[in-house]
């Protein structure tokens, strides 16, 4: 079981060290308001809050594109977290969510943007295209249900333009990347060869 355990703190470590510099504060941030409010766990709405919260971040610039209603989103935020059970001393765990979310954002990055460092658009992406992650995004609050995740994918540029994520990000090497296919947009076009 403990071996189990640890390479499980290694994956997560390691899922952890692909989050770009404001998405790396935003995740130790939430660990810290986790702690300050007493709850056990550090759940998704913690990280999506500091998300929320990081100044000119890639997911503020999709909140003001999409036109979400800061406030609004901001009290439906505190409810979700006051929701949470509370009078606990220490964090006992984070929460797999969070996890899940790193991990898809990170297969977002690299299969549709090309980089390997996951920025905080990558994470709200992911959210809203896994069906059990914007469940909870929809919980946390409606006003997530007004970003059309396949838009942003496809004016990511335009949607992000001004964010202090924007900068040069490290990028898939030409060895690392997938093959795309000169056409098609299955999944069997882009990384299968036809050998007929």
């Amino acid at each position: 079981m403990e071996q189990r355990r640890s390479s499980q703190s290694f994956k997560r470590k390691e899922l952890v060290g692909k989050l770009n510099p404001l998405g790396l504060r935003a995740f130790k941030a939430a660990a810290d308001s986790a702690k300050l409010r007493g709850n056990p766990y550090v759940e998704l709405v913690h990280f999506i809050e500091q998300l929320v919260l990081s100044d000119r971040s890639d997911v503020q610039m999709m909140i003001a594109d999409a036109g979400l209603d800061a406030s609004r989103l901001t009290a439906d935020m505190t409810r979700a977290v006051d929701k949470l059970p509370y009078g606990a001393t220490s964090i006992e765990e984070f929460s797999d969510h969070i996890f899940h979310a790193i991990q898809e954002a990170w297969n977002l990055a690299t299969l549709e943007f090309g980089v390997e460092e996951v920025r905080s658009a990558h994470v709200l992406l992911a959210c809203l295209k896994t069906p059990v992650l914007e469940g909870l995004l929809s919980k946390i609050s409606g006003e997530f249900d007004k970003i059309d995740a396949d838009a942003v994918v496809a004016r990511f540029a335009d949607v992000t333009e001004g964010s202090l994520e924007a900068g040069a990000a490290p990028t898939v090497t030409a060895t690392e990347a997938p093959r795309r296919a000169p056409s098609g947009d299955s999944a069997l076009a882009k990384y299968a060869t036809d050998l007929t």
